[in-house]
């Protein structure tokens, strides 16, 4: 398990539908990742392997990281 195996198809769909700005979190806790990922969920870093893919795919997502370590994880600010 690592963030390799986050879903790129339901993140991008999940951040789409997020507001200008959002936190880590905000993707993480939304339904439709957790359905697409019962196997992450339960693992003492889910929530960090949903940041690292934020991070990896930031430019697909047209997104950037604008605050590191609040207390819902890094905040995100869309480009778009």
């Amino acid at each position: 398990m690592s963030w390799k195996s986050v879903q790129s198809r339901v993140m991008k769909q999940v951040v789409a539908g997020a507001g200008r700005e959002f936190a880590t979190k905000d993707i993480s806790e939304d339904e439709r990742m957790i359905t697409a990922h019962p196997e992450l969920v339960g693992h003492s870093h889910y929530h960090a392997f949903v940041g690292r893919a934020l991070s990896e795919h930031h430019v697909m997502l047209g997104i950037v990281e604008v605050k590191k370590r609040t207390s819902r994880g890094s905040r995100w600010q869309k480009l778009r």
